[in-house]
């Protein structure tokens, strides 16, 4: 009997029958597979165009959760243009306001550029550290590695067979697997486990003792490297079993974790920056608009004069022309500074627009920034002795660079130590058990596997030393090579980047000195302007002067009157770039990373095992590697510049309208 069915009728119609039946079924069931939900007929016969258009059609992913994916939220009214521009409300912010409102809006690191829309990937979001350090490649991926691992496996099986003998006959085997174990990974290297193995067996053997019977062994083996393998620093550098060129351990997760942080790190100061460089630019923007409604409305007192005198019949035509002429195109740079242009300056509204889209605004909600802080005006003396030692000591590039620097240093030392054939030492020992039952009593021989095992009577044991690598160990002499090749490319990187910073500080130590110089040459320039405007606008009204002197004085006055607050924009954003170049501008603004608040259960667990370290961190092996920070990095800076002179306090920047154009 096998299956309950009758020998002899393998050899019937009947079961060849339900073979092809069985057989055909199984052979549908795996044709069948996956298929889309909605269905669609595509008649294939003649040609393969349907085929291809089906293939390569445009579809839209459809999302498993659309709640917040419509962008709906980020609509907004209808945009600012010249005609509704007056009527906006200002709200008023000064530059620290900017900043905190851009950290505290923004999830993701805002660029100007829309790197965002084009290279999403490329952008810098609240969520990357996190994602960094729940990753695979993290630290307490890395600590996964010496984890205690379970491995176990029940498994039942049921054998039938014909044996070609004449007392057995068929044969009937049922049989049970029973595995369970624990394994460890020590920093060292080394490794211990302990198994249980449990077999179960029944069956119909005439010459068997039991028809059924227990055997079962509880096995406890270590293997300690002595070659390639051994040691705390080899193992907390490239993680345990490591193969020479992959470095995934501890202290590699930690530098990448530190990188990261230093990414995210630029990524606020960089969005800091853009803040303020947009804050002084919409400043100029509302400034030249200022200075262009001024010129358009003397312009007008000009061109209506004349066209008064013309239509009196005692005014000439092309004076009247002229002066029109002015007019229009004083108002044509007045709305060019109010919207801005496409690939020209940003304007009232483009600068308004940048700022909002740095600080997580709507594009249009019926207000309009309206900048408050007043500008430096006075002449700055930097320390330039340690402004350059702030460059070399605070640039978040350098400090990310030494961290890649100190990777390839753990990779040289790991590749030496990899360098080496496996040579280890391991044993094995182990207790067996035999019975008819898994647990019997004492009483009864060979009753119960169980107690059998602890009689000590089966014993198995081994201890010895394996041996093994490939001859000439190429393989472990190229990985040594090429963290030499690393190393040495990232210290000439550190060095380049030390260099260049040197040097662009020096460029802003420049233009801030360029920059306070041509504000006071603006500055006098505005001045003889507006004692030039005033002799021939007297000569003017008394007839004495053509018409074309006073649009020209009027012309020049506007534009040196522009260059003044140009200048003003340029100074501030001068002494912005000479402190984002030292590396301290995020502690200017007192800021400073930090991590976030801990939940109750992360500070129970911390006060409890905070005893553990009281001591100071363990020492594995008195050949583990140096420290790999020098401590906490102070994030406070001390302040770099002094007033230079009193020179300058005369020079008032004119005040910010309210809201220009409404004049």
């Amino acid at each position: 009997m096998i299956f309950g069915l009758p020998v002899d009728i393998l050899s019937t119609r009947q079961f060849s029958k339900i073979y092809g039946v069985l057989l055909l079924a199984f052979i549908a069931g795996s044709l069948v597979g996956c298929q889309h939900r909605a269905k669609q007929v595509v008649d294939f016969s003649g040609d393969c165009s349907p085929c291809q258009s089906l293939l390569q059609q445009i579809e839209y992913p459809e999302l498993e959760d659309e709640e917040g994916t419509d962008g709906l939220q980020y609509l907004s009214g209808p945009p600012v243009t010249i005609s509704n521009f007056q009527d906006l409300t200002p709200l008023e912010m000064t530059v620290e306001q900017c900043v905190e409102m851009a950290l505290a809006n923004s999830k993701v690191m805002q660029k100007l550029g829309g790197l965002v829309v084009n290279s999403p990937q490329a952008a810098t979001t609240l969520y990357d550290q996190a994602i960094n350090e729940t990753g695979l490649g993290s630290v307490e991926a890395a600590l996964s590695a010496f984890d205690a691992q379970v491995d176990s496996s029940l498994l039942y099986s049921r054998r039938e067979r014909f044996i070609n003998q004449a007392f057995l006959g068929g044969a009937v085997t049922n049989s049970s697997n029973f595995n369970f174990g624990i394994g460890k990974q020590t920093a060292s290297g080394a490794s211990f486990g302990i198994r249980n193995l449990t077999d179960y067996n029944r069956n119909a053997n005439p010459f068997a003792i039991f028809n059924s019977n227990y055997n079962m062994v509880t096995q406890l083996e270590f293997r300690q490297p002595l070659g390639r393998g051994r040691g705390s620093a080899v193992n907390r550098i490239a993680g345990p079993n490591a193969t020479p060129g992959n470095y995934n351990g501890v202290l590699i997760a930690r530098i990448r974790s530190d990188v990261s942080l230093a990414d995210f790190e630029v990524a606020v100061r960089n969005l800091v920056r853009n803040v303020e460089d947009t804050y002084w630019e919409l400043y100029f923007s509302y400034r030249d608009l200022d200075t262009k409604i001024g010129a358009r409305d003397s312009a007008q007192e000009a061109w209506d004069n004349r066209k008064k005198r013309l239509d009196e019949g005692v005014g000439r035509p092309d004076d009247e022309a002229l002066a029109r002429q002015q007019y229009f195109n004083f108002q044509a740079q007045a709305q060019d500074i109010l919207t801005g242009q496409l690939n020209g300056v940003k304007g009232v509204l483009g600068s308004d627009r940048d700022l909002r889209r740095l600080m997580n605004l709507p594009a249009s909600d019926g207000t309009i920034i309206l900048p408050t802080s007043d500008p430096a005006l006075a002449p700055v003396a930097f320390d330039w002795e340690q402004s350059q030692v702030d460059a070399l000591n605070r640039r978040v590039e350098i400090r990310r660079q030494k961290w890649v620097v100190r990777q390839r240093e753990l990779e040289l030392l790991a590749a030496k130590a990899l360098n080496k054939w496996r040579f280890d030492l391991t044993g094995q020992y182990g207790a067996r058990g035999f019975g008819r039952n898994l647990f019997g009593t004492q009483s009864s021989p060979n009753g119960g596997a169980f107690n059998d095992m602890f009689k000590g009577n089966l014993d198995d044991w081994q201890l010895g030393f394996e041996f093994g690598g490939a001859i000439g160990n190429r393989i472990g002499h190229l990985s040594i090579r090429n963290a030499e090749l690393r190393l040495a490319r990232e210290r000439t990187l550190l060095n380049e980047q030390q260099r260049q910073i040197l040097l662009d500080l020096n460029q802003a130590f420049t233009e801030v000195d360029r920059s306070i110089a041509s504000l006071r040459t603006n500055f006098d320039a505005r001045i003889a302007a507006e004692e030039e405007i005033n002799p021939k606008q007297k000569r003017f009204d008394e007839g004495q002067d053509q018409i074309f002197f006073l649009l020209d004085a009027q012309q020049r006055k506007a534009n040196t009157e522009s260059r003044v607050h140009r200048s003003v924009a340029e100074y501030n954003k001068a002494l912005l770039n000479y402190v984002y170049t030292t590396g301290t501008l995020l502690s200017r603004y007192n800021i400073f990373l930090t991590e976030g608040e801990w939940s109750e259960n992360a500070r129970a667990n911390a006060v409890e095992k905070a005893p553990r370290f009281e001591k100071g961190p363990l020492n594995f092996n008195s050949r583990d590697v140096s420290p790999l920070s020098l401590g906490a990095y102070d994030q406070r800076a001390v302040s770099l510049s002094v007033p230079a002179s009193a020179e300058g306090e005369a020079m008032v920047a004119p005040a910010v309208p309210e809201t220009a154009g409404q004049k």
